[in-house]
């Protein structure tokens, strides 16, 4: 295996908030609570302790939740025990269900907490540290989870299922796997991945489960615990928080204060913000329905329905029945803190900018911020790409540019340096200049003349220069054409391989191994782009 490491902020897919947070920016200190590095975990443990969560409920929803593969995986009963001791706690990270596990990055995100925890834990042996992957369950965006892409082909399932994702039925499913089969072009059962995905959609009755089932079958030799929040017990522990966000407006009020700061101290722009809070910043769940809730004079109305509360009804609602009502992107990271001993989240860079916003929130109900860590990123490259940058000239780290400089960098390193006409476009306008005193001194209404033939000149040698330009690229056209190649390969539409492509692919490609590889280089102590060329 070898091994590249690129610092992420000369690759070109880092910015905003994020670039400010790992280049230790002093405008962002206001916006989180203690900074990222293992050397602070212990300043997150005493901020923990002096918040209780209740453990029993939480040991008793994640032991209903992995109970059935304790017999297969012996330390998830493990894991899930340590839940109840008070020297336990979890580095959490989250996404949402997506089928067969859509983007690659939903898997760099779960081994990026794998892969802290098992450095804390030897390097702070008195406490226990537990990785955790929180569904996102609630969302009810179907359209956003339901496809995934595998050999640059996009495959869908589609279903007119509707309300929180982790509720739909995997019935009519198989259609989906079948199209996923034949893009692999396998006709046996003799690709491992594919028989775990298999057998979590075609064995599990809805999304949730499935989810939670690929997922501890992909990790199978790593403790991951896998939590689904919707849930009536875990719920029952945020009630209090959820009737007075609804009535008082905590969220809006104190997110747009952050918002407005953020703006203000330069460190972005208002049409940069990821995400902004509304007036009440929960949903409303009932039958197969996810919808917004909002205040229309006296009363608490749920959006297309005929569902609707006075504030005492709401009161009584949430009181016996706060599994129904569902929280937004806002409220969800301190739902998630409220019911777990959390010390850290990692995340993408758009979910690290958006918890910025949200340091004020978790202040009003007095709950602790997490460290934010950014999840690892990675880029894999095949011998043959490898080799073939080699010869073109092309290090690793040029990968990341754009294509035209890529291409220079190509004619550069055959010796065929870019021709341009700079030196020439200049001579000409010094003689221009020349003549112009020269023929105004006999006739100033020649002036324009001189001009226009001076802009004529010009464009006749940029014309020259771009055909001389593709001559060069037509004498080398196919080691360009090479190299536009692997880079549309590495760079799926001058996007993130990890944001198109599937695991599956991966899985195939370099085996079923590769997760091993992929846990093993998933530091997040580093701000580095990870490129890994396995052998």
């Amino acid at each position: 295996m070898q091994v590249f490491e690129i610092p992420l902020a000369e690759t070109g897919y880092i910015g905003g908030l994020t670039k400010a947070y790992i280049n230790h920016d002093v405008r962002l200190k206001p916006f989180f609570e203690i900074p990222f590095g293992i050397e602070n975990i212990e300043k997150a443990i005493e901020q923990r302790k002096n918040k209780k969560i209740d453990r029993n409920v939480l040991f008793e929803v994640m032991h209903a939740q992995h109970v059935d593969y304790y017999q297969q995986f012996p330390s998830l009963e493990h894991s899930v025990n340590l839940l109840k001791n008070t020297n336990t706690f979890t580095i959490t990270t989250g996404h949402q269900i997506c089928l067969a596990s859509g983007p690659l990055y939903f898997i760099y995100k779960i081994a990026a907490a794998i892969n802290i925890c098992s450095k804390l834990q030897k390097q702070y042996p008195g406490y226990n540290f537990v990785p955790v992957y929180w569904m996102a369950t609630e969302d009810h965006d179907f359209e956003e989870i339901n496809h995934v892409y595998l050999y640059h082909q996009k495959i869908s399932w589609n279903s007119s299922q509707q309300g929180p994702t982790g509720r739909i039925s995997t019935d009519g499913i198989n259609t989906f796997m079948e199209e996923l089969r034949k893009v692999l072009q396998i006709s046996s059962n003799d690709n491992e991945l594919f028989n775990i995905l298999e057998n979590a959609y075609l064995n599990y009755p809805n999304l949730s489960e499935a989810t939670r089932n690929m997922v501890l079958n992909i990790f199978k030799d790593y403790p991951i615990l896998v939590i689904d929040a919707d849930d009536a017990r875990l719920k029952s522990c945020f009630k209090e928080i959820i009737h007075k966000d609804i009535t008082q407006q905590t969220s809006y009020n104190r997110v747009n204060k952050s918002i407005t700061e953020l703006v203000d101290s330069g460190l972005i722009k208002e049409d940069k913000i990821q995400v902004k809070p509304r007036e009440i910043n929960f949903f409303y769940i009932e039958k197969d329905s996810r919808n917004r809730i909002v205040k229309e004079g006296n009363k608490y109305v749920v959006l297309n329905s005929t569902t609707s509360f006075t504030e005492e009804q709401l009161f009584n609602r949430i009181d016996k029945h706060a599994e129904e009502f569902s929280p937004n992107v806002i409220m969800r990271p301190l739902y998630q803190e409220c019911i777990l001993p959390n010390l850290m989240y990692i995340g993408g860079a758009g979910e690290i900018s958006y918890w910025f916003e949200l340091k004020n929130l978790f202040d009003a109900f007095d709950i602790p911020f997490p460290i934010l860590a950014l999840r690892k990123s990675f880029l894999f490259v095949d011998q043959k790409q490898l080799n073939r940058l080699k010869q073109a000239g092309i290090t690793v780290q040029d990968i990341f540019k754009p294509i035209d400089e890529l291409v220079e960098l190509v004619l550069n390193a055959i010796g065929e340096e870019r021709i341009n006409f700079d030196r020439q476009k200049n001579e000409a306008d010094t003689l221009f200049d020349i003549l112009k005193e020269i023929i105004q001194s006999i006739d100033k209404t020649l002036n324009a003349t001189v001009d226009a033939e001076k802009q004529k000149l010009r464009k006749s040698l940029d014309l020259l220069e771009q055909k001389v330009l593709r001559a060069q690229k037509n004498k080398h056209e196919t080691i360009i054409n090479q190299i536009k190649k692997i880079k549309e390969q590495l760079f799926p539409g001058n996007g993130l391989q990890e944001r198109q492509d599937n695991f599956l692919w991966l899985n195939q490609k370099f085996g079923t191994d590769i997760i091993h590889s992929i846990i093993q280089y998933a530091s997040i102590e580093n701000s580095t782009f990870t490129v890994l060329c396995p052998s």
